[in-house]
């Protein structure tokens, strides 16, 4: 009788194993979503012994098997449990690693994506790079002034300076300029070289040396100022020289004078230097004329109106026997008639070097004049 009931459980036993294989089966021929399966481990089933009789069946040793094998139990002792076959019921299960097979095709996919052949196509925008090698060919072309010096900046007039320079270049020229930018000369040299040049007298306290390099049709300079040094200082201070004032030829010379002012200009008159003349300046277009006196003391009375003065003495001569320049109008409708008395004093003169320019003081101030017995005129500073 106990046989029979543990015939009995192996049997029942075995019938619940069928069915949980059935089940598996009938889930699995259900239509599912595509997705990651994850098998699950070989079920290992229950002993069916009995907990009385526990040393009569031996214990069924079950080993993974490889997933493209069909799982085969381990047959008991017993040939009744061959009845097991069910269990080839797993292999259904197999038939879900071609389930893995959208991993292969996702793969391939993703190779679509490895399109990072973009990368090359930004090299073709570096192309335009190459094209702009073309401008530095174009400035090779222009010309290079590698250096360019003199021996001194602070020279006196008629001294030498040397001049050195080196370039590259088809051809060179310096030119040698005053204070104004006026070319005073120029001296075709070869692209580097050497030179010792003469500071010109008479033009000013600056001489300008200009270095102008060609080649391929273009032009190239560089300049350098040289300050001309005065021996000698101007009697109403260096700094009152004009801009380009050559240095004074000589001292200062001081010597008897006269000075008038009038309507419309002025008279001075200058004994200094061994001089005996008379100036007369006109306000409306600042010129000059310039009489030697010869005035023998006689004094004419003109008919000066209410309030002005008749010239006086040199003056008197000048105004009534020497006639303006340009015209033989009278000095009367030229300057007008005296704004005040004459008046003696110490009168100053000085020459400027080479230029014949000379310079006198007033008592409304000092006066250049740009030379010889006629001319313009400029007051370049007030009274001394």
């Amino acid at each position: 009788m106990a046989l029979s009931a543990l015939s009995l459980r192996k049997r029942s036993a075995h019938i619940t194993a069928g069915l949980i294989v059935l089940a598996a089966l009938t889930g699995a021929c259900q239509p599912r979503a595509q997705q990651v399966v994850v098998l699950p481990t070989v079920m290992v089933l229950p002993s069916l012994t009995p907990s009385d009789t526990p040393t009569n069946t031996p214990p069924v040793t079950r080993t993974p098997l490889p997933t493209d094998t069909p799982i085969l139990p381990t047959a008991t002792n017993t040939p009744t449990e061959t009845a097991i076959p069910p269990t080839f019921t797993f292999t259904p299960s197999i038939t879900f690693t071609p389930s893995f097979t959208p991993f292969p095709s996702a793969t391939s996919t993703f190779t679509l994506t490895f399109t990072p052949t973009i990368t090359p196509t930004f090299t073709p925008s570096n192309t335009p790079i190459p094209s702009a090698t073309p401008i530095p060919s174009a400035t090779s072309i222009a010309p290079t002034i590698n250096s360019f010096t003199v021996s001194n900046t602070n020279v006196a007039p008629n001294s030498n300076v040397t001049l050195t320079w080196s370039t590259d270049a088809e051809s060179v020229r310096i030119e040698v300029l005053n204070q104004g930018g006026t070319i005073l000369q120029t001296l075709p040299l070869a692209t580097s070289g050497t030179i010792n040049v003469a500071i010109p007298g008479g033009q000013g306290p600056l001489i300008i040396f200009r270095l102008v390099a060609i080649r391929g049709g273009q032009e190239r300079n560089l300049s350098l100022p040289v300050t001309i040094t005065c021996e000698l200082g101007w009697f109403f201070g260096n700094q009152y020289a004009p801009a380009g004032a050559a240095c004074p030829s000589a001292n200062g010379a001081s010597g008897g004078g006269r000075f008038q002012p009038f309507e419309n200009g002025s008279m001075i008159y200058v004994e200094a230097n061994g001089l005996n003349t008379v100036y007369i300046l006109r306000n409306s277009d600042a010129t000059y004329r310039s009489f030697e006196s010869d005035w023998d003391g006689d004094f004419i009375d003109g008919d000066n109106p209410d309030g002005l003065e008749d010239p006086d003495n040199v003056f008197n001569w000048a105004f009534y026997n020497t006639n303006p320049p340009g015209n033989d109008d009278d000095w009367e409708n030229i300057i007008g008639w005296g704004t005040d008395d004459d008046s003696s004093g110490t009168r100053t003169i000085q020459f400027e070097q080479g230029t014949g320019v000379f310079y006198i003081d007033s008592p409304l101030g000092v006066f250049r004049f740009s030379g010889g017995d006629e001319g313009t005129w400029v007051r370049i500073r007030g009274p001394l």
